[in-house]
């Protein structure tokens, strides 16, 4: 169905569905456009009614519940009541698919897990949408957050091409929307993206040149674009890069096949840029901190904000900035962490909001030491452990691991082969494993009869924080015998 081509990029969405999976949008490359298929429902319409009713779904005959009658070849499947559905009834205002759909007058049912149970799409009454279904096993059709539906106003770019595709007409090989946009947790409520128009465009492959414009709506669209591995580039307002929100750094480039139909939106972002480092009390910085940025009277303790990570280097990276004034948080969670035991600060230190300061950037600004330093840590200990193996070691991949009875896992710090290292939090009793995991073949040290298992684990060892006289431990790991596979 089309839109599986023309859905780009969709993030992973964990979701909580009927039976407690998790719902996944999957990330599909682009491919060969499959047009309207005479199947597909497709349509733009208008919510006229919402309605929750009762869902009666039936169990599967192999379910633990069923309890078919011993004479009969297989059960008969149970109904029962699984939860909610919501009933949308649209007005449809213009058909896509089956192209001989009734015109404006048509209206039709479509309907939506409940409890947001299975990805369903939340439409909202009087609103108009593009909307994409799918038969679901009792006939009714269903529209889910994965399949493309959205709000008219986020299908500027897509609309003709359905039009195209239902009118039998040429349809773009690469298309969108460009957009001046803010990284996710600083655009402000209502502040959202602004398309900009009339900018340049190209598309550029090792054999290939394709050039177009945005027209008024910051649409753009590319035809006629042979297979290859495209970079996109934009003669965009000073200030401004092309680049993924969701990504760091700028653009990367993507293949496309001979006759795709690719929607492909893209953002421009500001080019200021924030960098620093987390100190701790001796004025190094933390092997591992994590900090978020917020716009300046938007921070709140529950409330996510632009997140940047401090490793080994001893440095963190906020990229696509714009201009503003901002508030700096480490540890916004106050987090009982070992990796980084202290608790939560503000720029340029301070552990209450009401005294953060500032942080001015202007536009494009790289501002590239901004460093803060935090105190009042957490009692910790280091604590050392030893690997070792009884009998020869067999090659495969260790793993050791800390786990925490309250607050956060210490990281593994490794210091040789075999020799790991971990910083204990004092408030805490920490359970030590080791494991490898065996090299396939290989484990039986050459002998084909012998055939090992594909884990070996070492017993545990429970350690308490605050006991400073464990300062190291071994874990011991028995390499497995050879013996004849069974028969």
């Amino acid at each position: 169905m089309i839109r599986r081509a023309l859905v780009a990029f969709l993030f992973l969405i964990p979701v909580i569905s009927l039976s407690s999976r998790a719902c996944t949008c999957s990330q599909e490359a682009p491919g060969k456009c499959p047009g309207l298929q005479k199947d597909d429902v497709v349509f733009l319409g208008t919510v006229t009614v919402v309605e929750d009713i009762a869902y009666a779904a039936p169990r599967p005959p192999d379910s633990p519940d069923t309890t078919p009658d011993a004479s009969a070849k297989e059960a008969a499947p149970v109904d029962i009541v699984a939860s909610r559905l919501t009933r949308y009834h649209f007005r449809i205002d213009e058909s896509f698919a089956p192209p001989d759909a009734p015109g404006s007058a048509a209206e039709i049912d479509i309907f939506s897990g409940g409890d947001d149970g299975d990805c369903g799409y939340r439409f909202q009454r009087g609103q108009q949408y593009v909307v994409f279904t799918h038969q679901g096993t009792d006939n009714r059709l269903f529209a889910t957050i994965c399949s493309g539906t959205r709000p008219v106003v986020e299908a500027r770019a897509l609309l003709p091409q359905l039009r195209a595709m239902r009118n039998g007409q040429r349809v773009a090989s690469v298309f969108g929307v460009l957009r001046r946009s803010e990284p996710p947790f600083l655009a402000l409520p209502d502040d959202p993206d602004e398309p900009l128009p009339n900018i340049s465009l190209k598309l550029r492959s090792h054999d290939d040149r394709f050039e177009t414009s945005s027209d008024s709506d910051g649409v753009y669209s590319f035809y006629d674009v042979h297979a290859g591995e495209y970079s996109f580039t934009a003669r965009l307002p000073i200030r401004m890069e092309l680049a993924r929100k969701s990504l760091t750094g700028g653009l990367p480039p993507f293949k496309i096949p001979n006759g795709a139909c690719y929607e492909y939106d893209v953002d421009a972002l500001p080019t200021g840029h924030i960098r620093g480092s987390v100190l701790g009390p001796n004025g190094k910085p933390l092997s591992l901190a994590s900090v978020e940025l917020y716009r300046a009277g938007t921070y709140g303790d529950s409330r996510p904000g632009l997140w940047g990570f401090q490793g080994a280097e001893g440095v963190f990276d906020l990229d696509h900035v714009g201009p503003g004034d901002y508030i700096l948080v480490f540890n916004r969670a106050n987090r009982m962490d070992p990796n980084a035991p202290f608790p939560r600060a503000f720029y340029p230190g301070v552990a209450d909001a009401s005294e953060a300061q500032p942080i001015t950037l202007k536009d494009g600004q790289q501002l590239l030491k901004v460093n803060m330093q935090v105190g009042g840590g957490y009692p910790t200990h280091v604590l050392r452990v030893q690997v070792k193996w009884q009998g020869a070691r067999p090659p495969g991949s260790v793993t050791v691991m800390a786990k925490a009875d309250s607050g956060e896992n210490p990281s593994a710090q490794k210091l040789g082969d075999g020799l790991y290292q971990f910083t204990l939090l004092e408030s805490a009793n920490y359970t030590l494993s080791a494991w490898e995991d065996l090299t396939p073949r290989r484990a039986g040290h050459g002998n084909a009869d012998c055939s090992p298992p594909s884990r070996i684990e070492a017993e545990p060892v429970t350690v308490s924080g605050s006991d400073a006289d464990a300062n190291s431990i071994a874990l011991t790991l028995i390499s497995p015998a050879c013996h004849k596979p069974t028969q």
